[in-house]
């Protein structure tokens, strides 16, 4: 039986649907996955979305300081020795990549990379692009986010027969699923619950960090609420810069800050919500839109991640140019013209089947184990 380790600094609420499924379509295949990862007391902690998988293996991680730069190290080598293939994330910071890349010199063990192929939450000429760049072929094999991850690893000499294609995702069946399941009863009484006599309802719903934009986001909404009266803004997630959301809710009784929520726990508010506002980085987040028919309006902001690509400007989501005016309008047009957002739903519903992870798990099974033929 072949052996294949998955390596990730952490582990987060939304993979384990992928993980499990995974495990059990190699195990069809003949391949035993084993699936390493740290919990980390960082920034990231502060989502509150890190969880446990019993059949996974959790090793110490640690993060050191060089001047500015944060490396992290996590003691997994042991777990390493007798795997076929090795999939990793591709970050800078992971020591353990450096290592793993030496040992392909002397070992049959293959190494694989998962991830965005640049950093695309700073500049392309950055220099820690260019750095990511030195390393970015060094690997055996790519599972590139996107399609977009796929040209530019191709644009930079990786070969196109060694990159499989994932198209990232979550468990929008659960998700759709779920809304289903939510009543008009059981949203009207929610909504009594938050004082909302409105249909007017955005929601934001992630990660509560810098490059979410927080502060544009609720400047935009005190735009949006001149014009819709009875507009209320539901806010889900955690972060550093909950702070400010918090704030907001303190000064505004339309701002309702309801904390993290997962899986289903979020379901119901979506449910009650017309759009979804995130006016920043945009990733995985565009699924729940898909799945939980709620159009997404987002901006032209340079630093969204791979997922971006989903959304069809006009067809499945919108994207205004990167002000809060224009912002601002465009959510006031998408609740005035209900032709438009019952265009922009039908978008939603066809996305959610075509990004799912029933299909990236089969293109992750798939390129896993074209590498181990090779």
């Amino acid at each position: 039986m072949k052996k294949v380790a998955i390596v990730q600094k952490a582990l987060a609420q939304y993979r384990i649907e992928f993980h499990n499924q995974l495990k059990k379509r190699l195990a069809n295949e003949g391949v035993e996955l084993t699936l390493i990862y740290s919990k980390l007391n960082n920034e990231d902690a502060l989502k509150k979305d890190a969880v446990d998988l019993e059949w996974a293996i959790c090793v110490p991680g640690k993060i050191f300081k060089l001047g500015s730069v944060n490396l992290l190290w996590q003691s997994c080598r042991r777990y390493l020795k007798d795997q076929d293939m090795v999939i990793v994330e591709q970050a800078n910071k992971n020591l353990l990549n450096y290592l793993l890349f030496i040992r392909k010199y002397y070992s049959n063990q293959k190494l694989a990379y998962w991830g965005h192929g640049i950093n695309r939450q700073i500049n392309k000429g950055d220099v820690r692009n260019k750095f990511k760049k030195i390393f970015q072929n060094k690997s055996d094999w790519w599972f590139a986010y996107t399609g977009n991850v796929k040209n530019y690893l191709v644009e930079g000499s990786f070969p196109e027969d060694r990159i499989t294609t994932v198209n990232n995702a979550i468990d929008t069946r659960f998700l759709m699923e779920s809304y289903n399941e939510v009543s008009e009863e059981q949203a009207d009484t929610l909504k009594k619950q938050l004082n909302i006599s409105s249909n007017n309802i955005g929601i934001y719903c992630g990660g509560i960090y810098k490059e979410k934009r927080i502060s544009f986001l609720i400047e935009s909404c005190t735009l949006i609420k001149k014009q819709i009266p009875d507009f209320h803004l539901l806010v889900i997630g955690s972060g550093a810069d909950a702070w400010q959301v918090q704030k907001a809710a303190d000064s505004y009784d339309w701002i309702h800050y309801l904390g993290p929520k997962f899986g289903k726990e979020k379901v119901a508010f979506f449910k009650i919500s017309s759009v979804f506002l995130m006016p920043g980085l945009v990733g995985l987040a565009i699924l729940d839109s898909f799945a939980l028919q709620t159009p997404i309006v987002t901006t032209d902001f340079p630093f969204h991640s791979p997922e971006i690509e989903y959304l069809e400007n006009g067809k499945n989501g919108l994207i205004t140019e990167d002000n809060t005016q224009d912002y601002s309008n465009a959510v006031i047009r998408l609740f005035k013209e209900e032709k438009l957002r019952n265009e922009l739903l039908e978008g939603c519903k066809a996305s959610a089947l075509k990004y799912t992870v029933e299909k990236m798990v089969d293109n992750f099974a798939e390129g896993i184990l074209a590498c181990l033929r090779k």
